[in-house]
C-alpha cells in the first residue's frame, strides 16, 4: 500500500486516498467534462504461505501505475480514478461468493452513499475498467461475458491501431466474479481484462492461486500489450 501512494504522487498525482475500513488506495486523473470512469486493479493476494502473486494481482498494479506516470495530467474528457482494491481475494476457508470483492464493494458502496472517502457519486461513473491477471508470457484476453461488449470494443480496436492486431483480445470466455462485479450490479457498464487461463491445464490453469505465480512465468512484454492500447482507450471512454 505505501509503496502504491509513493509511485502515484510521484506520478504528480496529488489527492492520493486510503479507504477504511479496507484499505482502498484511490487517486483521480482529473478530466474537463463531467463525470469519471474508475480504471482498477486488486493489490492483495491470497493468503499461501510464500504467495508471490505476480500476475494475480501485481500484474493488473504495475499497469495502473505506468498508466499513472504516462496519461496527461488533465484529460480532455471525463476524469480517471483510479482504484487499487484491497481484500478482492476471499479469507481462507471462505468462497469467492460469500468472501470476495470486500474492497471494491466497499468503493460502490460510498458511491452509492453520494461519494465517500475518494469514491465518487454513484451518479458521476460512467464505466468501469478493471485489469486482472494480465502478465501471463503466453497472454490471451477474450470478452468476459458478464462484461460490457462496447467497452472491450474499444481496447481491441486501439490494440488493431497500436500494432495492426487486435492480440492479445479476442474470442469469448465464461463469465468470472471479480471486482468489476459490484459496479456491474450498480447498473455501471465494466469489463474485466483478464486472462483466467493461467498455466498448463484447464482454465484457471496449474500457476493461479500457487506458488508458482512468480516472475517466472509474467513478462513484461504482456504488460505492454494491454498497456499501451488503454493509453488510448480510455480517454475514448465517454
Amino acid at each position: 500500500m505505501r509503496l502504491i501512494r509513493g509511485r502515484l504522487r510521484s506520478a504528480g498525482l496529488r489527492d492520493v486516498r486510503v479507504q477504511r475500513p479496507y484499505r482502498n488506495v484511490v487517486a483521480r486523473i482529473p478530466g474537463a467534462e463531467s463525470g469519471t470512469v474508475v480504471v482498477g486493479a486488486h493489490y492483495d493476494t491470497k493468503d499461501i504461505p510464500r504467495f508471490v502473486g505476480a500476475n494475480d494481482g501485481a500484474s493488473g498494479v504495475a499497469v495502473l501505475l505506468e498508466l499513472a506516470r504516462t496519461l496527461p495530467a488533465r484529460l480532455d474528457g471525463p476524469s480517471i480514478d483510479l482504484a487499487f482494491f484491497d481484500a478482492e481475494e476471499s479469507p481462507r476457508g471462505e468462497s469467492f461468493d460469500s468472501g470476495g470483492d470486500r474492497g471494491s464493494g466497499q468503493f460502490v458502496r460510498y458511491a452509492r452513499g453520494g461519494g465517500r472517502q475518494g469514491s465518487p457519486p454513484l451518479l458521476q461513473i460512467r464505466a468501469m475498467v478493471l485489469f486482472d491477471m494480465v502478465g501471463d508470457c503466453d497472454l490471451h484476453i477474450p470478452l468476459e461475458a458478464n462484461s460490457d461488449a462496447g467497452l472491450y470494443s474499444k481496447f481491441s480496436a486501439a490494440a488493431q491501431d497500436e500494432s495492426g492486431s487486435d492480440a492479445p483480445f479476442g474470442g469469448e470466455a465464461a463469465g468470472v466474479l471479480d471486482d468489476h462485479t459490484p459496479f456491474l450490479q450498480a447498473g455501471v457498464p465494466a469489463v474485466d481484462l483478464i486472462d483466467f487461463d493461467y498455466g498448463p491445464g484447464p482454465s484457471p490453469g496449474g500457476w493461479w492461486h500457487t506458488r508458482q505465480d512468480d516472475l517466472r512465468h509474467v513478462c513484461a512484454r504482456s504488460l505492454g500489450e494491454v498497456g499501451a492500447p488503454a493509453l488510448a482507450a480510455l480517454p475514448a471512454i465517454r
